[in-house]
């Protein structure tokens, strides 16, 4: 929701001042360790600010309004540098897409930028995409054991520590099962939308 549509922008915009501010971004977020910025954002919007709580977590069932504050700051934190990422390789991609004949030859038939960047560039240019969203499923499930621990959130990344400290080993065996089942999952559907994007990937023999 928020890499896609920034590199896009980036794309379109290139060299522009909005493009330089993304991509500062998107170096800022992979730059930065995900419970550095977690202790951050504690101390300005919990801390000083007092607008949010500093960590705990109350069911969405029990209280929809509180639920959402305590989950936006370690949603933030985690989802901030595969976003970052993820932006800086949708620009990539989108900018070789975009020098294609055929980008040139929408535009030449009149079709309007929206419809040229969303059926034709985009849907080309997401093989990469897609690609980087399956490796960073395990970024994203190894820093939520940090962001987990850093605001007190019960999780699998909370029950991992709890285990090893406890020497739980067949807790943390479950776990890494479930980690792997779950990457392993991921990266199998990943496989299954090349083919999806792209008709000319083909697997097996003909």
């Amino acid at each position: 929701m928020i890499a896609v549509p920034a590199g896009i922008i980036a794309a379109l915009r290139r060299n522009s001042a909005l493009d330089r501010i993304l991509m500062t971004l998107a170096i800022s977020g992979v730059a930065i360790p995900s419970f550095v910025l977690g202790i951050l954002l504690i101390l300005i919007f919990a801390v000083i600010l007092h607008w949010l709580p500093a960590g705990g977590y109350i069911p969405f069932s029990k209280s929809p309004g509180a639920h959402f504050k305590t989950m936006v700051m370690p949603a933030f934190s985690l989802g901030f540098a595969s976003s970052a990422l993820l932006a800086r390789i949708v620009r990539s991609s989108m900018l070789d897409v975009l020098r294609e004949d055929y980008v040139r030859t929408a535009y030449a038939k009149g079709l309007r930028t929206q419809a040229v960047v969303l059926r034709h560039a985009l849907r080309n240019a997401l093989i990469p995409i897609i690609t980087v969203v399956g490796i960073s499923l395990g970024g994203l499930l190894g820093g939520a054991v940090v962001t987990e621990t850093v605001f007190n959130l019960p999780g699998m990344g909370q029950l991992v520590v709890q285990s090893v400290l406890r020497r739980d080993f067949p807790v943390i065996q479950g776990a890494v099962m479930v980690t792997a089942t779950i990457y392993l999952l991921v990266n199998l559907v990943v496989d299954v939308l090349y083919v999806y994007l792209d008709p000319r990937i083909r697997y097996g023999n003909d």
